[in-house]
């Protein structure tokens, strides 16, 4: 058993390094198109790069479980043993690594490569000759033996183990070796005699045949075999059906508030990093957003454009704040601030599953207060109409977002969607990153004119840009420009073709002249020293001149005129912190969720196929024989039920963390605009999952329990269907959980194999219960493993008289050979076959196989764990969900 878990706890090491493959596949298919190197030499230096991570693995995972279990170095043995274990474990962790290597060529996504892997694994697995013993695999089934790598490496394991001169004590009534005695008992024998240790050599050789066909696998594949990435909707499809809609901006099809947001002495100051000194990142920043006008942030690179918008916008999180913020006159209150404003990442994303009417249209559902009574379900379609129109989005509003995997929308059409989904809650003030960062000519134009109609209907705009056109930065109306270090240089109205700020700097001697067809953005940074200007212009304050400037003290009196008009009227404020009631957030979230599951193929179809194929792999191997006679077959069939559990948990927990991961990453959005509550989130994933939780385990077990030739009592097939799908619902759960613990998948599934790990050691399968003491006693009692298999094995073979005959030997036979000599049927000192009057049953078999510890007065025991163990987890799930946010700022 430890053998055995050796060469699967590191095949699932290896299967970690597909995924990051697949994420970087589209930068390979642009150096593939420039002709930067071969294929071959790509495959071969990823193969390369591969093996010091595998050395590592091996080293320390070999190490502590050769040294804590035991295994054979003394008494015969020799430290040799040690060192070819350790090159056995490396070889098995680097071929199995280059093997599922070709996933991450032929497949599209990561929760495909994730099922197609588990696949492989349970075909290993299933014939390597633990799961199902050798002698006892059907003929048909042989070849998959002998083609097999974990079949290869755990034959080697074994024979360096039992071949090592520590076993060759002769065996009581035979005239084999002890290790000869176990590796006959188990079938690891050729032509009836059991292997030699030149076994292990051959073993390493088939794995070196086995790197050489990966290799060429992955390079055939990759230059056969691509997946479009990135591929947008086509052009026409972008502004057709838009163009007599210019007026939109003057159909309010629900009112605002508007806003004039003043600030004053903004410093934002942090910790360096280096120094742990503290590090001011604004100083002493002073302006105004007014309704109905663009205002531009503008400054070079660590000027502290993003950072005074994240300041102004409550999205920092991080740093000491001081200054001060008023709406309308009012000091700023975080929740209703955030409630009557929008705000727009650099990089957003949606969810790939819907369409952009259904985006848009969540986002109005969720932020539109249903407390008012001009909210109703008609209001609120129209506008999300209006919005869809003002954004030029109608001709493609029933279109899935898509991602750059699997192709959808442009990046173009992805800023605009962005601004949609801020626009649907009726914001009186939108914050925009860069939203012309990344764009062409066109492009930035269309984004530009969507935010122009959002200014001109009543609300204010502010969005820091990067290098903009001339004709993208006359659209602006106002300008806020920054220096390295957080010092305001500029802030006023641009004026017409720039005039306001061209006509400010040239004021200054050190200012050279604007040339002309000169774009003012670009020879603004130069002379005020952000852009390519040289020594003189760079000596000249413009910072200390603007704090000097008329243009401040103009600044400093509307910022009090703002503030002086404070009133009951223009104080906007709202009772709740969201906008809809937690029944409403929690039914429209599910909603939502549903319609993403119903559209991720790569997760529930995959994953319900899976299951399926699992069932009809294990099941063929005993529709031969569906009743076992002697111990090999219980054996075999016990492994079985071990193992497709196993796997099963396995993949359900590797498959749900890219699939969750998307939607916590949208959730952090979503809560930093008060769309709704943690809670909904975390009940909305709990019951869409159910369902297919439910329907896989029902889909395995049908395929699986009359194939193997189980009871058809009523209540043994329902109870081995309670326990499948309890073990579904707890390692996705259990992903769900690490996954809002943890920052990425990596992490996530590097931390979650540890408790794979641990169950799949301390089931009871592997080491005996009877056999589990003093330390590792916590683990057995804690893990899910134990309790699953338990609640099978004794469900099923509860009152179980099949007969079954003892292998000389085992537990079993002393059991039996014991109880018959009590009767006097053999004598005290028998050691062959004992007769058939001597032979137990199945149910007696699963007692004394496992020490008496897994009987049927467990199963009530067994269900409350399962039960707990989920509550647990949506514990774990709440309390991450609530506190954890792994991108804030």
């Amino acid at each position: 058993g430890v053998l055995y878990q050796s060469l699967f706890f590191i095949s699932m090491g290896a299967m970690l390094k597909v995924a990051p493959q697949i994420d970087v596949r589209g930068t390979f298919y642009k150096q593939q198109d420039a002709n930067f190197f071969p294929t071959s030499s790509f495959v071969i230096g990823r193969s390369c790069a591969a093996l010091p991570t595998s050395v590592i693995d091996a080293l320390f995972y070999g190490t502590i479980i050769y040294w804590f279990t035991g295994l054979a170095y003394n008494e015969g043995a020799s430290v040799a043993n040690f060192f070819v274990f350790l090159l056995l474990v490396l070889v098995t962790a680097y071929s199995s690594g280059l093997m599922f290597s070709i996933f991450s060529a032929i497949v599209k996504d990561r929760p495909t490569a994730q099922a197609c892997m588990s696949l492989t694994v349970v075909f290993l697995v299933l014939f390597s000759g633990f799961t199902v013993q050798p002698d006892v695999i059907p003929n048909y089934w042989i070849w998959a033996y002998w083609i097999n790598l974990f079949a290869w490496m755990l034959r080697a394991l074994l024979v360096n183990e039992y071949q090592s001169g520590k076993y060759d004590a002769t065996f009581p009534g035979t005239e084999q070796t002890v290790g000869e005695t176990i590796l006959d008992r188990f079938g690891f024998t050729l032509n009836g005699e059991p292997f030699g240790y030149e076994w292990v050599w051959w073993g390493i050789l088939f794995a070196f045949a086995l790197c050489i066909v990966s290799v060429w696998g992955s390079v055939f594949s990759l230059k056969k075999v691509r997946f479009e990435t990135g591929k947008s909707l086509a052009a026409h499809m972008m502004d057709s059906g838009d163009d007599d809609d210019e007026d939109v901006a003057d159909e309010v099809v629900l009112d605002f508030q508007k806003v004039n947001l003043t600030f004053k002495d903004i410093t934002y100051t942090v910790t360096s990093s280096i120094t742990n000194e503290p590090l001011s990142l604004l100083n002493g920043i002073t302006g105004y957003l007014e309704a109905g006008k663009m205002t531009a942030l503008m400054g070079e690179s660590g000027a502290g454009k993003t950072t005074l918008m994240d300041v102004l916008a409550l999205r920092k999180s991080s740093g000491e704040i001081t200054g001060e913020v008023r709406l309308n006159g009012h000091l700023q209150e975080s929740n209703s601030f955030r409630r009557c404003t929008g705000y727009v990442e650099q990089f957003d994303t949606q969810t790939p599953q819907l369409t952009i009417r259904e985006t848009v249209a969540f986002s109005a559902k969720m932020r539109l207060d249903e407390s008012d009574p001009k909210v109703t379900p008609e209001s609120t379609e129209a506008f999300v109409d209006q919005t869809l129109r003002m954004l030029e989005l109608t001709a493609i509003q029933h279109y899935l977002v898509g991602s750059d995997l699997a192709g959808g929308l442009s990046f173009e059409q992805r800023k605009r969607l962005s601004i949609a989904v801020e626009l649907a809650s009726n914001p009186s003030i939108i914050f925009l990153d860069e939203p012309t960062s990344g764009l062409d000519a066109r492009a930035a134009s269309i984004v530009m004119a969507g935010m122009r109609r959002i200014a001109d209907s009543g609300r204010a705009v502010v969005a820091t840009i990067h290098q903009p056109s001339i004709a993208i930065f006359n659209r602006f109306d106002s300008l806020l420009l920054l220096k390295k270090g957080g010092f305001t240089t500029y802030f006023g109205e641009l004026g017409n073709e720039s005039s306001c700020l061209i006509k400010y700097l040239e004021r200054y001697p050190a200012s050279p002249k604007i040339r002309a067809g000169e774009n003012p953005s670009s020879w603004m940074l130069t002379v005020t020293g952000a852009g390519s200007g040289t020594g003189d212009t760079k000596a000249f304050d413009y910072a200390a001149s603007y704090s000097a400037s008329d243009l401040f003290k103009d600044a400093l009196k509307t910022i009090e005129g703002i503030d002086a008009s404070a009133s009951d009227d223009n104080l906007i404020t709202f009772p709740t912190t969201h906008a809809t009631t937690s029944s409403t957030q929690s039914s429209a979230v599910f909603k939502r969720m549903w319609k993403v599951y119903w559209r991720s193929p790569g997760y529930n179809r995959v994953r319900t196929i899976v299951a399926a194929i699992i069932a009809l792999l294990f099941g063929s191997v005993y529709a031969s024989n569906r009743t076992p006679t002697n111990e090999s077959d219980m054996n075999s069939r016990v492994t079985s039920i071990y193992i497709t559990v196993l796997f099963l948990g396995v993949n359900a927990f590797n498959t749900i963390l890219p699939v969750y991961e998307v939607e916590r990453n949208m959730f952090y959005r979503h809560k930093a605009a008060l769309m709704y509550g943690y809670r909904a989130f975390n009940k909305a994933w709990t019951l869409a999952e159910i369902p297919f939780i439910l329907f896989s385990a029902m889909i395995f077990c049908v395929c699986f329990y009359f194939l193997v030739g189980f009871s058809t009592l009523a209540y043994k097939f329902f109870l081995y269907y309670m326990f499948v799908a309890f073990n579904g619902a707890m390692w996705t759960f259990l992903g769900q959980a690490f996954m809002a613990l943890f920052k990425d998948v990596q992490t996530a599934q590097g931390s979650g194999a540890v408790i794979i790990g641990l169950s799949s050691i301390f089931t009871g399968l592997l080491i005996r219960p009877q056999y589990i003491d003093g330390f590792w006693l916590w683990a057995y009692w804690t893990m899910p493993g134990h309790y699953v298999l338990e609640g099978l094995l004794v469900s099923q073979f509860h009152n179980d008289d099949t007969i079954i005959e003892p292998s000389l030997g085992s537990p079993y036979w002393v059991q039996n050979k014991d109880a018959c000599a009590e009767s006097g049927t053999v004598p005290d000192d028998f050691d062959g076959d004992l007769p058939e009057e001597c032979w137990g049953t199945a149910e007696d078999w699963i007692y004394v196989s496992f020490g008496g510890k897994f009987v049927w007065e467990h199963v009530w025991v067994n269900t409350i764990y399962c039960l707990a163990f989920l509550l647990v987890a949506k514990v774990i799930s709440f309390w991450a969900l609530k506190n954890l946010d792994y991108l804030s700022k």
